[in-house]
């Protein structure tokens, strides 16, 4: 197999990859960054084959800029042997959770945790005949290294890779039977693009976020091509998957889905971390209390949403994320970004806290008369800002603007 990296210069540079071991020193815990996708990708095979540890990080969090640097943790590979607190740890990789809800959490993983989960991708994907893989997300994250590389390394598929992907890009390195590991906001792009290749024997796999079912209905028929939306956090690895715009999420094989009298679901599987650390180390046992709201049937479960991104209207729950969807469908609306806040002051205490990125003024009159057509009367108090631009992280996920 190859790691095949295409530059924005179109010249391609092409790296072997080999499976087994070669008994290379032993290395230090060393961490890889986000600043080159070659040399990450490169940096987390070599690690993996040949049972290195690494933290993997994103660059451009300043925080963990900083705490990776208080921790005393060298650059991948480094020859500085210094002693950390992660060394007496069982792990193989430890992951950052994206800081969405708070500051972010490390996820030990060891590399059982890993291998299964690999081999359960494998057995997913064994029918769609994959023989290559296309990869528009960072490796740092769980999701980017175990569809873009992990999965690959164990099928011996070829990787390709561009420096700075656009979408339109994908459209001619698409041939049959590739993978493309992408996310919502790609999908979206592709929607836009009005192309007219088919990609019949093409799977596109999309995580970060759920999609909308216009989006997916959209896709499907422009493309003829399936997606296969992936639910999981890093602390947790893979929960349940879903093809194209079914409602409902079923659990991966050897995943055990829970959910308390409130409706908050906890995940027990062999890919949930054992150790975590946030200041301190944080036992799971093997089992999460994660914050998202869902409706189990049979074996299968309804995501409502997370706990920060839920607000309650005539008694029935209802997630932040189906407003985004709703108002990005405006075709004036890029990107819309809901969350419910807290005002102690007012009498019903919450509120939506909307912030579009558009070049239309809206006003609040204007965005309740919307929903509306979509919610029935929401009888909701909403603060609105407009804003020229939302920014993204690098699988895609919307920022709050502090």
């Amino acid at each position: 197999m190859h790691l095949k990296c295409i530059h924005d210069d179109g010249t391609l540079s092409s790296y072997p990859i080999i499976k087994e071991p070669q008994t290379p020193k032993i290395c230090p815990l060393g961490y890889i960054d986000s600043h080159s996708k070659v040399e990450s990708a490169l940096g987390i095979l070599h690690a993996y084959i040949h049972n290195q540890k690494a933290v993997l990080f994103d660059e451009s969090n300043q925080s963990l800029q900083t705490q990776i640097k208080n921790l005393g943790i060298q650059k991948f590979p480094s020859d500085i042997d210094k002693k950390t607190i992660f060394d007496a740890k069982h792990f193989q990789f430890i992951y950052y959770t994206s800081g969405t809800t708070g500051h972010p959490l490390a996820a030990l993983k060891t590399k059982e945790n890993l291998q299964a989960e690999v081999e359960m991708l494998s057995e997913l994907l064994k029918k769609y005949q994959i023989k290559k893989v296309l990869v528009t997300v960072p490796f740092i994250h769980l999701y980017g290294s175990l569809f873009g590389l992990l999965y690959p390394l164990h099928e011996q598929i070829d990787i390709v890779i561009k420096e700075h992907f656009l979408p339109f890009d994908l459209i001619d390195l698409i041939a049959p039977y590739t993978m493309v590991v992408t996310t919502p906001l790609y999908i979206k792009a592709l929607n836009k693009l009005q192309a007219k290749k088919k990609l019949s024997h093409t799977l596109f796999v999309s995580s970060t976020a759920p999609l909308d079912a216009e989006s997916i209905q959209t896709f499907n028929a422009q493309y003829c091509s399936d997606i296969l939306q992936i639910f999981g956090s890093t602390e947790t690895g893979g929960i349940a998957y879903k093809i194209n715009h079914t409602s409902s999420w079923t659990p991966f094989p050897s995943v055990a889905v829970k959910s308390n009298k409130e409706g908050l679901m906890s995940v027990a599987s062999p890919f949930v971390s054992k150790t975590l650390f946030k200041d301190t180390f944080i036992p799971t046992h093997g089992e999460i209390q994660t914050f998202d709201y869902i409706e189990k049937k049979d074996n299968a479960f309804t995501l409502i949403g997370r706990s920060n991104k839920i607000f309650k209207l005539a008694g029935k729950r209802y997630s932040t994320v189906q407003i985004e969807d709703i108002l990005e469908a405006q075709k004036e609306i890029s990107k819309a970004l809901v969350f419910v806040g807290l005002e102690k002051r007012s009498l019903r205490g919450e509120f939506l806290d909307i912030t579009l990125e558009t070049k239309r003024e809206y006003s609040i009159a204007c965005i309740k008369q919307i929903l509306k057509e979509k919610l029935s009367n929401l009888k909701f108090p909403i603060r609105l800002e407009i804003v020229e631009k939302i920014p993204v992280n690098q699988v895609g996920k919307k920022l709050r603007i502090l």
